[in-house]
């Protein structure tokens, strides 16, 4: 979206909150060339006013959820948040790990493990959290019984 400098109001205090470019590039860890790239293919959504980019925290969320990185992301915070789930203590400590910003890579220097071990780990994850829903229908939630059509209400007649 673009907008002229006629549109621009007199005190942009509003603009407060917004992210520049190069802000934005840095809190999604890339480089600036890479993100404007991003930007130019509109795979990243912000604001353009005049010849500037501007952005929100919402809009580099989306863009986070859509990578994958932001699926593992929220694979991580739903695997914690799952009690139910039966994570070793390796895994838990994976998505902890992940949760807190780290990449599989970071993760795995940091617990002597391969970066294909830490990403095996969170294909089990991933397997868990598959099942998870077939846990749920083996113990189905009490069904409303229908009232017997002696007590059923009778329509409304005209």
């Amino acid at each position: 979206m673009a907008l002229s400098s006629s549109a621009l109001p007199y005190h942009l205090s509003h603009l407060a909150g917004y992210l520049t470019t190069r802000e934005a590039a840095v809190h999604l860890n890339m480089s600036y060339w890479h993100f404007m790239h991003l930007v130019e293919d509109e795979r990243i959504h912000g604001i353009r006013i005049l010849d500037r980019w501007l952005f929100t925290q919402e809009d580099l969320d989306v863009y986070r959820r859509s990578t994958k990185s932001g699926e593992i992301l929220e694979l991580a915070r739903t695997a914690l948040s799952s009690p139910h789930l039966a994570l070793t203590p390796r895994q838990h400590a994976i998505c902890e790990a992940l949760t807190a910003g780290s990449r599989p890579a970071d993760i795995a220097r940091q617990q002597n493990q391969t970066r294909q071990a830490v990403h095996a780990q969170i294909a089990l994850i991933r397997e868990k959290m598959a099942q998870a829903p077939q846990i749920t229908r083996q113990n189905p939630r009490p069904r409303r019984i229908a009232p017997p059509p002696s007590m059923a209400i009778a329509p409304l007649m005209e």
